[in-house]
């Protein structure tokens, strides 16, 4: 159906005498929309794409930050000072405050770093592989394993000894823990002599409220 017009002779409503001519565009309808000339619409052109893309570098900065595990290497102190904090017992140090943990101890005239978690998935965390002041070794009360004051597997289930972290002194006498290099402990049946305990095997290794070393 065509629209009505009221210049249009057609039309019910019109007049005897004509209206006069008047000039006459058709214009594309916008909708009930605001215009795309409206400035208000250029500025949501602009900042909504400019919010959308800086969201995006912020997921993709934070996404690859979580990727960076950092160097791996704690500073732990002094050479002479670390080993003059565990002449008497491990002391444990955690990187960067949190996990992988090492109990820092001297075997033989070496300073050794002990990975706190043991070779069962039962034995992992900071508590996961503990000191027994009675025997001057290590266990598990998790799983029941008992490990010499060399690391070494002296009652299973665990299969094999300790792993241990690397230590690394600087030239100036500084110890670091590298926690991105690890040895695996020896097993069971590559053990052929053991550190004699200090004294009785804990039943049940006590939780440790001074075991963290500070210097």
């Amino acid at each position: 159906m065509e629209p009505l017009d009221a210049a249009d002779p057609r039309f019910a409503g019109a007049g005897e005498e004509p209206p006069p001519l008047r000039r006459r565009e058709l214009v594309r309808s916008r909708g009930p929309d605001p215009s795309p000339f409206d400035p208000r619409a250029r500025i949501l052109r602009v900042a909504l794409p400019a919010v959308f893309f800086a969201g995006a570098a912020a997921v993709v900065a934070v996404f690859f930050a979580g990727l960076d595990p950092g160097s791996g290497r704690q500073v732990v102190g002094r050479e002479d000072a670390v080993r003059a904090a565990v002449i008497g017992r491990p002391r444990r140090v955690c990187y960067e405050g949190a996990q992988p943990c090492a109990w820092l101890t001297v075997v033989g005239d070496r300073l050794v770093a002990f990975n706190t978690n043991g070779p069962l998935p039962q034995e992992y965390g900071r508590q996961g592989i503990g000191w027994c002041p009675s025997s001057g070794g290590f266990g598990a009360n998790a799983t029941g394993s008992r490990f010499d004051a060399a690391g070494n597997v002296v009652r299973g289930p665990a299969p094999r000894g300790l792993d241990r972290f690397t230590v690394l002194r600087d030239d100036g006498g500084m110890l670091r823990i590298d926690f991105f290099s690890l040895t695996a402990g020896l097993q069971a049946e590559q053990v052929s002599t053991v550190v004699p305990p200090a004294g009785p095997h804990c039943p049940t290794i006590p939780f440790d409220r001074d075991a963290d070393l500070r210097l």
